[in-house]
């Protein structure tokens, strides 16, 4: 154990000074007031117990040369950002104890702004407030000091544009990009944003560690916000607006005053210069020690908005939805003007679609319905039309119309064929669940619309188009319409009908929805497109509202008759055949058999529970013994 020198804030109270002084194994060798202390009577050889406040301690480390003391920092009550930038332990035994295994730490890296040290963080960016460290460490009231600045964080929110000059190996890289503000750190240990990002800890690996916050929306921060700042996860992945980047030393320049705050101190200036200092101080710190890569990394810098999006990014306040960039737009148009051609490969998929759906059904097999799902192409069309309707382009609404029309026109035609060639009659599962659509299935139509236009929007998502194309459906409804015109079973041609229209409104009234928050289009442009839509889906809305009332009233008779017990016996395996007039099938567990008049008994107990006639048709289940309840 090395000897060392106490330094002690007078301020505190004596019976505390006494009682700490008492505990210490080994004892100092000098114990010094704050006042009585100068650190220009230390060497490198001395070691410094420092139980001070963050005042005291900035005094202490205005005076660090090259060469310096050892330094060891306590837990203080008016010690805070300085216990942050060092990761103070919050007991006074614990850290004396640390300092006991650890005499002689390493030299920590310091970060050095416009040539003053920064201990801590420096945030660039009036907005950023936020990220400084509260002063209070009381939990309720920094969470509401957080929660106050956050809330403001979303008021006008303007990008600016920064010149960021940096070293990259032997290389100068510069970048003239739009940006909320820049977090830098001189290691990540010391900041909870850095930590929570960035994997290698960054402690004494040479470099200074800094963040560039660019949003294009003030969605894109909020769920990020939340997250790390009130709700944290520790290994969260790095965002897409934000960038990383370690180097030894940077400059970023701003067209006019910027705030920036080194400390949590604020201040402004058109030019920020930081860099790791020559001057290395030892302190002890308590951060984690993690094997670490001493090597430039850099993070998402691609993705920062330059160029013409810059320039579109500085122009106004930052929207709550985000614009879609240039590429975005022409590679996604391209694609959607492709999906509204009535092709020769469209119309082949579709027929073929069409015929393994058909057969499917007649076969009353899900995993060839879902086969069909997967191969159907109208997915395409639809939200191709969804695009042209909110930019009112008239040429892509047209040309999808003709592709959704001819794609339609031939599945029918190809399902009625089949019906015809086919001897049997007799509906089935997969034919029922098709022609009583109701408001479940318009949700699974928007639900799937919204999934249909995030897909097409994003390549890296692309993949899950099969998954959305086997969600919505689109092609069984109308193989059943056509069933029902090769019967000349109107109810069921009506109601996959509305089934498939039910899809076709909710698709598109949810994709334009959708490409309207992903930017590709202002409200102005796009509200005639978004009207029309939304008058379709209320047209659609009445009758499904009225076969979801259906539903409702069908489910509470199930619910009411299923494992009743009557006086004749126990009821199962309720099943509503008819709502107008009403029909029930239905199996009664009886414990001996039943003849014409107990049968007429049973439909006059039912029609009683129920209080309105009923048609029946019963199965009798006789049990040898006493018939129990389940």
């Amino acid at each position: 154990m090395v000897d060392y020198t106490l330094v002690y804030d007078p301020g505190l109270e004596e019976k505390d000074q006494k009682a700490f002084f008492e505990k210490l194994d080994p004892a100092p060798k000098e114990i010094l007031p704050f006042p009585e202390f100068s650190l220009s009577n230390f060497t490198k050889n001395d070691t410094l117990l420092l139980w001070v406040s963050d005042e005291q301690g900035h005094k202490i480390l205005s005076q660090i040369k090259k060469e310096s003391p050892c330094l060891v920092f306590l837990p203080h009550p008016d010690l805070i950002q300085l216990a942050k930038s060092f990761g103070v332990k919050s007991s006074k035994s614990d850290a004396f104890a640390q300092f006991k295994e650890n005499p002689e730490p390493e030299a920590l890296d310091l970060l050095e702004v416009n040539a003053t040290p920064c201990y801590n963080s420096l945030v660039i960016g009036e907005k950023l407030s936020v990220l400084y460290d509260p002063v209070d460490e009381h939990f309720f009231k920094a969470f509401r000091s957080r929660f106050s600045k956050f809330i403001k964080l979303f008021r006008k929110v303007t990008l600016k544009t920064y010149q960021i000059t940096y070293q990259s190996g032997e290389d100068e890289k510069s970048l003239e990009v739009a940006a909320m503000g820049i977090l830098a750190v001189g290691n990540n240990e010391s900041n909870l944003i850095f930590k929570r990002l960035i994997k290698d800890s960054g402690l004494n690996d040479g470099y200074l560690h800094v963040l560039i916050l660019a949003p294009k929306s003030l969605f894109s921060i909020l769920g990020f916000g939340l997250q790390n700042l009130f709700f944290p996860i520790k290994g969260g992945r790095i965002p897409d607006f934000i960038s990383y980047i370690s180097t030894e030393k940077m400059e970023v320049a701003c067209q006019e005053k910027t705030i920036f705050a080194k400390d949590g101190v604020e201040s402004d200036s058109e030019l920020v210069q930081l860099k790791i200092s020559e001057k290395k101080i030892r302190v002890l710190t308590g951060f984690e020690e993690k094997e670490k890569e001493k090597k430039q990394k850099e993070l998402n810098v691609a993705k920062l908005p330059t160029g013409k999006l810059r320039e579109e990014l500085t122009k106004s306040y930052l929207p709550w939805f985000r614009h879609a960039t240039t590429e975005e737009f022409k590679d996604l148009f391209i694609l959607l003007k492709q999906n509204s051609q009535t092709s020769s490969t469209y119309l082949v998929l579709m027929a073929l679609s069409t015929l393994i759906a058909t057969f499917g059904l007649f076969a009353d097999s899900g995993p060839v319905v879902i086969g069909a799902m997967i191969l159907a192409p109208l997915m395409g069309p639809i939200v191709a039309l969804a695009m042209g309707a909110l930019r009112q382009d008239g040429i892509m609404i047209k040309s999808s119309l003709i592709a959704i029309f001819w794609g339609v026109l031939l599945g029918l035609s190809f399902a009625v064929l089949i019906t015809w060639l086919t001897p049997l009659q007799t509906t089935n599962s997969e034919i029922l669940a098709r022609i009583r659509p109701n408001l479940l299935d318009l949700g699974i139509a928007v639900a799937s619309g919204v999934a249909g236009a995030f897909a097409f929007s994003k390549e890296e998502v692309a993949k899950t188009l099969a998954g959305v194309a086997i969600s919505v459906a689109l092609v069984p409804p109308l193989a059943v319409a056509g069933i029902g015109l090769g019967w000349g079973e109107w109810n069921i041609f009506w109601g996959a009908s509305l089934l498939l229209g039910t899809n076709l409104a909710g698709i598109v009234m949810a994709a334009a929805l959708t490409f309207l928050v992903l930017g590709f289009s202002p409200f102005q442009l796009a509200k005639k497109g978004i009207l029309v839509s939304l008058l379709v889906l209320v047209l659609i809305t009445t009758p499904l509202v009225l076969s979801f009332r259906e539903m409702v009233r069908e489910n509470r008779i199930i619910q009411e008759l299923s494992g009743k017990e009557i006086p004749h016996g126990l009821l199962r395996e309720v099943k509503v055949l008819n709502s107008d007039p009403l029909r029930l099938s239905l199996t009664i567990l009886s414990g001996e058999e039943l003849n014409q008049k107990d049968f007429l008994e049973i439909k006059t107990e039912i029609e009683e529970k129920l209080n309105q006639e009923v048609e029946l048709e019963l199965t009798l289940g006789v049990m040898v013994g006493p018939v129990s309840v389940k």
